[in-house]
């Protein structure tokens, strides 16, 4: 089953330019899965709250053909992958007229909060998603990895506001995050793709760095708390596709 909604904006969610941000986007993707979800019976919030089970986000693909403008209208549409290894979750961006805006897919993890161990979702809940065969994406990429050579590093303020519902750095806080500490020449000339891999969540208080690095035509970081990475953010990757 394919969800589609039109997409309500927000001022701030723009830039100087009149442009969707990247991480509004980001934003408008998690908050259309979550629309999703609830249509189905499973609300992401109820079942940690209630539940203690909690979908965690795993890896982010996005990639963007054209932003739309302020007040231009557009829909956003997401479905389950019925993928046997791994929950992915599908994303369209589409203008009034149907052109593809944006393409984004997430792997996702079920976890128990009490143990804080992924576990598998039962096949009703997956089937509740009607889940499709087909993918926004038409190729994979390599697996997203840690700068091997790093040639800038800077501490990170975690806020309290950046927290999540559950006391985690929210997910779309390490795009905005990331985003801040870029050279101005990876960002000025728009940002086009980025991935995210999370590794271990950061939490209120955590002393954490960003070590980047700058690749061709982009840019690479790795959020890092002591010696252990526990995010990786890049930009506008140039990658030949597996």
């Amino acid at each position: 089953m394919i969800f589609t909604i039109p997409v309500t904006t927000r001022v701030e969610d723009f830039d100087q330019r009149g442009l969707l941000t990247p991480t509004a986007l980001l934003s408008i993707f998690e908050n259309t899965a979550v629309r999703h979800a609830e249509t189905v019976g499973y609300s992401p919030m109820n079942d940690s709250l209630r539940n203690g089970m909690a979908w965690v986000i795993t890896n982010w693909r996005v990639e963007m053909d054209r932003a739309p403008a302020y007040d231009e209208p557009f829909t956003a549409s997401t479905w389950l992958c019925n993928n046997p290894r791994q929950a992915t979750r599908e994303m369209l961006l589409h203008s009034a007229g149907g052109e593809v805006l944006a393409r984004g897919q997430a792997k996702l993890a079920l976890v128990d909060r009490s143990s804080n161990k992924p576990c598998l979702p039962t096949p009703e809940r997956l089937a509740a998603y009607q889940p499709e065969q087909r993918t926004a994406f038409a190729d994979r990429l390599p697996r997203l990895r840690p700068p091997a050579a790093c040639t800038a590093v800077s501490p990170v303020l975690l806020r309290r506001s950046d927290m999540d519902y559950n006391g985690h750095l929210h997910n779309t806080a390490y795009l905005s995050l990331a985003l801040d500490a870029a050279p101005p020449e990876v960002t000025a000339a728009g940002v086009r793709t980025f991935r995210l891999s999370y590794r271990s969540p950061l939490r209120l208080g955590d002393q954490t760095t960003l070590r980047s690095c700058p690749q061709p035509e982009g840019w690479t970081a790795a959020f890092v708390r002591g010696d252990e990475v526990c995010a990786v953010v890049a930009v506008n990757e140039q990658l030949k596709p597996l």
